[in-house]
Formats: C-alpha cells, structure tokens, sequence
C-alpha cells in the first residue's frame, strides 16, 4: 500500500498516509521534491526528520494525532507552506520555526501543552485560521489580537471566565469558537465584529444571550450546554441564519419570532424542556434537521407537535426520548425525509404511511416496543432500501468486552488503568497512559466510555451516576469490566433491548 501511494504521489503531488501508524516517517518521501501535500496525521510519530525542510514545494502539511514534542527548526525552509496542523501532539511550546513561515495561513495547534503564545506570533500577519483550543494556556493569548487579517480563530476549551475587552480589534473574523469554557458573559466589543458569520458558544455558563449579538448578521450561532431559560429573539438581525444550535439549555418556551429566520436550515433542540413548538414554525420553509432529542415534547398527548409535519423540506428528524407514544399519518407529508430517529420511545405502532416512504435511507427504532415485535420485518420488507436500526445489546456488549480483552494483551493496560482512562474522559482530565497507545487503542477506550457513560444512560439502562460508582470500582481494583458490561447487558434487556434484523453497523 505505502509503495503504490508513493507512487501515485509522484504523479499528484499528494501524499496521504493518515492512518497507517507507521511510527516513523518513510525515508523514501525524501525524493518526491515535487510534493505539494503531505499527510502524516495519526502515525504514532515521536519525531518527524528534518529532511521534510527540504520539500520545498510543500504546501500543506498534516501531522496531527502523534506524538510530537518537538519540531526540526529547517522546516522553517518551508517558504510556500500555507496550512500547518500540529494539533492533537504534546507540543509544550508553539515551535520557533513558525516564525520562518512567509505564506502560512492556517495553523492548527489545538491539544497540545503549549502554555503561552509568543510575542512574535503577532508578526504573523498572513494567518487567516488559528487554533489554540484545548491547551494549558495560562492566561489569554494576547499576540492573537494583532492578528487582524485572521478570519478564524479557535479557542474552545482553554477555561477561560472572562475574554479581553479590545477582542473586536479582530475585524475580519468570520468564525469564532469559545466553546467548553467558563465564559458568563461576553465583552461589548464582539458587537464591532461585523464580519462574524459563525460563533460558538457551546459549553459555557451563559444564562441569556450576550446583549450584542442581535446586532451581528450571523449565519451560525452554537449555544448548546449552557444555562439559557429564556430565549428573546425580536429585533434580532438574523435573517441569514442557518445553523442555531440551542440544546442542553433549560429553554422552556421557543418564541414565535425563530419563524423569522427565514433561512434556517438546522435547529438543535435537544434536551431542552420544551413541550410545544410555536405554529408560526411553518414558516421555516427551509428546514432541513430539526432535532428533539430528549425534549418533553411528547408528554402531554404522546404525539409529536403537529407543525413539524408542515415542514415539507425535512430531512432530517429526530424524535428520540421525546415521550412520544405515535406518529401521525401526515408523517407522509415529509416527501424530502431521509432520516427519522425515534430511540427510546414507548411506540405502540408505526403508521401505515411510513411503509409507503421509499425516500427514507433510515430509521431508527432502538429501545422502542415496536421494535421488539415483527413489525421490523414488515417494515424491512416494505423498505428493502431503508436501514432499519434495532441494536442487539448482547451482541453490543460482547463485542465491546472482547475488544477490552485484545486491548489489554496489546497495552498491557489492566482493568484499572483502563478505568482511570474512562474516568478523566469524562471529568474533562488529562488522559494517562497517552503514550502507550496507537490510535486504535484509543478508539477503543473513547467507543467504551461512549457506551457506558453516554449510550447507557441515555437509554434509560442506568442513570450516569451509578455508572460513575461502577467505573469508579473498577478503579479501585474492586470490579471488573466483564461484570460492570454484564450489569449494563441486564438492564438493557430488562428495558427493552431489541436486536437488529439487518446486518452491519447498528450505531447512528
């Protein structure tokens, strides 16, 4: 495979190995002169050799999710380099060759160790996209706001309580991500950022939204996992929204005034404690995924509200753990839908229409009754091209032990380091035995947290915090995880656990 790239490479100018772990750097890579793009991400690299400097022609360089603590100062020849991503490395500094860099536009330095910027990144004036995301800063980077050509700027998950007050120095941003921090409130000046089209605010403690943004024509806006009860729209300029992402907030009440972004394309309102959607929400010809997940907004008369099937241009739909208990017949009416995702909810049938809806590609019946019954078959029949999703929980948790079991053989990890790992990916912590691990290991550990910490609860197995207790035994050499998956097989079963009818991959 490495030779057949390679050789294809002479002929493109591009060279992808993501992936292949490979440890090191190919030497052989060292004669394309004529090599434009370089991908070496996720190749378990401790170092990269200094002869990369001498590819000249490079233009992009990828050498994200590897072990990196340092960096050869030749690259700095890299003279015609405009994307550079580093992220994802244990980089404790931003490397001095980046100063070196004539044409660099775009870094990427999210997730590394690095824990203050230097003064003579400010120097950089060709930059347009920036990533500092997920590092140890010790306090915000104050070179960034002389970048004032920067279009994109990263900043998610650094902790930060408060952001400086000349941040709308940064004219020309276009998208600004303060996501995972601890932000309350926003400087005035981000009013002044009149080219801000995207911003995303998820993850934070905000409990309105910041008094300036009405101002801004944006086309993205992300407050997701905040505090926000209330959501006053009127006098927003945001007719040219598409994407609002509003889930995870306490919202109660959705105001009528959303119908007027007419351009809306995506709405998250998951987890919200919404029980009703306004009926000028029919005016949102252009919505295209509207998301409910675990919102009440079937409790009061187990239906879904009745405007969502107004909504012509739908294709996307998830209803999951909404409380729903039937779907109407005007289902049908949803000519354009692709994908209906109806987990975790007491159903007690489908309706006839939906075996009439050819153009759906899937539907997602996990932890339903109907599922449970051979309507799945008929339904299957009736869509032969339609994925009908039903997990197998036995299968789920058998799977997910056996990859624990080659996990250890491969790592050496034990149960209680396995835990450990499981316990700082959910706190948000620093993930120990780091560099142990390839990136395969790694995906195994993320799939088991997302299992027992994620997927469990959320379909009603368990509650997060009696995982927690289980994880937590686990790490005290008290359980292990055959008997913690065995739990979790039990209650899944007891609540309803139903098996796939199709073959192939049962996770959305």
């Amino acid at each position: 495979m490495l030779a057949e790239r390679l050789g294809t490479a002479e002929k493109t100018g591009k060279l992808d190995l993501r992936g292949l772990v490979l440890g090191q750097a190919p030497p052989a890579i060292r004669a394309l002169r004529n090599l434009v793009e370089l991908d070496l991400g996720s190749n378990a690299l401790a170092e990269v050799p200094a002869w990369l400097g001498e590819l000249t022609s490079l233009e992009v360089l990828r050498l994200e999710r590897n072990a990196l603590e340092d960096l050869p100062r030749k690259l700095g020849r890299l003279d015609k380099l405009r994307v550079l991503d580093l992220s994802q490395n244990k980089l404790p500094d931003v490397p001095s060759f980046i100063a070196d860099l004539p044409a660099l536009a775009s870094l990427d330095l999210a997730q590394n160790r690095i824990e203050s910027v230097p003064r003579w990144l400010a120097d950089r004036k060709a930059l347009r996209a920036l990533a500092l995301g997920k590092n140890p800063l010790e306090a915000f980077p104050e070179p960034v706001l002389a970048l004032s050509n920067l279009a994109e700027l990263g900043l998610s998950g650094l902790g930060f309580e408060a952001l400086p007050g000349n941040l709308g120095a940064l004219s020309a941003l276009r998208k600004l991500d303060l996501g995972d921090n601890r932000l309350s409130g926003l400087p005035a000046s981000i009013g002044k950022l009149g080219a801000l089209a995207a911003l995303v605010l998820r993850g934070n403690r905000l409990t309105e939204l910041p008094p300036m943004l009405p101002g801004l024509r944006l086309r993205a806006l992300d407050v997701s996992g905040n505090r926000i009860g209330a959501l006053p729209l009127a006098g927003h300029a945001w007719d040219e929204m598409e994407a609002l992402e509003l889930g995870d907030n306490p919202l109660v009440v959705l105001p009528e005034e959303v119908a007027a972004f007419g351009s809306l394309g995506r709405l998250d309102l998951r987890n919200t404690w919404l029980e009703s959607l306004p009926d000028a929400f029919a005016r949102l010809t252009r919505l295209r995924t509207l998301l409910l997940a675990g919102s009440p907004v079937g409790l009061r008369d187990g239906r879904p509200p009745d405007v969502i099937f107004t909504l012509e241009g739908l294709e996307e739909l998830d209803l999951s753990l909404t409380g729903i208990t039937a779907l109407p017949e005007a289902l049908s009416w949803l000519s354009r839908l692709k994908f209906l995702w109806l987990q975790g909810n007491p159903l007690a049938s489908i309706p006839a229409a939906l075996r009439s809806m050819q153009h759906i590609e899937e539907i997602d019946l996990t932890d339903t009754p109907f599922g449970r019954t051979d309507e799945v078959e008929a339904l299957t029949l009736a869509l032969p091209k339609t994925r009908v999703v039903c997990v197998d929980w036995a299968a789920t948790y058998r799977s997910m032990l056996e990859d624990i079991y080659i996990l250890r053989d491969d790592t050496g990890l034990d149960d209680v380091e396995i835990a450990k790992w499981v316990v700082a990916r959910e706190r948000g912590g620093r993930l120990p035995a780091a560099g142990r691990l390839r990136p395969v290991d790694e995906e195994v550990l993320t799939r088991l947290h997302a299992l027992v910490c994620v997927q469990a609860p959320r379909r009603r197995v368990t509650t997060r915090g009696a995982v927690g207790v289980l994880i937590d035994l686990v790490a005290k050499d008290q359980l292990g995880w055959h008997e913690v998956l065995e739990q979790l097989l039990d209650g899944a079963q007891a609540s309803g656990g139903t098996k796939s009818r199709r073959s192939g991959d049962t996770g959305r």
